[in-house]
């Protein structure tokens, strides 16, 4: 899929100019990164928007073509909404290295029918996304994690995710991100049988 999108340099940088932007149906925008210092620029934002529902995906890396220079791979790091209307009124792209790991965060997902659903346990994301680390042209949609082992009061980790080569997670401390939760019925309804038993017979030793 092309991802490539076709930018102008922004000359006037005040809110009066940002303002003209917006009135002409243009979006105003900066670039920046570790290579690239702070920039702005004017975006179609029908092109912009038409990438991210066609992709669904909020790491799409985009094809900056910023006149006749050479294409910048961007990562949308920050979207300015109007907080009623919440149209975007700015964004931020960020130049990655081509080749440096990038940080993004990137969903959870799962798959698989927990073994402990059984028993009533439902399956809960105590984490939606995690921070991965990359090349640009490796980030991944999202991670796939099989809960069918799981059983009620078991949990995932942060470590025990699949991850596709040359992408790994940043953490300190391992975490837990995905876990079974729910009663017990199997046990609950042993202990139920027994106190009827007990009750059952109460009578009858007092007879």
């Amino acid at each position: 899929m092309d991802t490539t999108i076709n930018v102008q340099v922004r000359e006037a940088t005040t809110k009066g100019g940002a303002r003209k932007v917006r009135a002409e149906g243009k979006l105003p925008a900066v670039v920046y990164g570790p290579a690239h210092e702070p920039r702005p620029i004017v975006v179609d934002p029908v092109a912009l928007t038409g990438l991210f529902k066609h992709t669904q995906d909020r790491n799409t890396v985009v094809d900056l073509k910023i006149g006749e220079e050479a294409v910048v791979p961007c990562l949308v790091r920050e979207v300015q909404r109007h907080p009623v209307s919440r149209q975007i009124l700015h964004v931020d792209f960020y130049a990655v290295d081509r080749e440096a790991d990038v940080e993004v965060m990137v969903p959870l997902t799962t798959v698989g029918r927990p073994k402990g659903a059984l028993m009533g346990g439902r399956v809960r994301l105590i984490r939606r996304t995690v921070r991965a680390a990359c090349r640009y042209d490796r980030i991944p949609s999202e991670f796939e994690v099989d809960v069918s082992h799981l059983d009620i009061g078991d949990m995932v980790k942060a470590s025990e995710i699949p991850l596709p080569d040359g992408v790994r997670l940043v953490y300190d401390n391992d975490y837990n991100v995905i876990t079974l939760y729910g009663k017990r019925r199997g046990r609950a309804s042993a202990e139920e049988e027994e106190e009827t038993a007990v009750a059952a017979e109460a009578p009858a030793a007092e007879a």
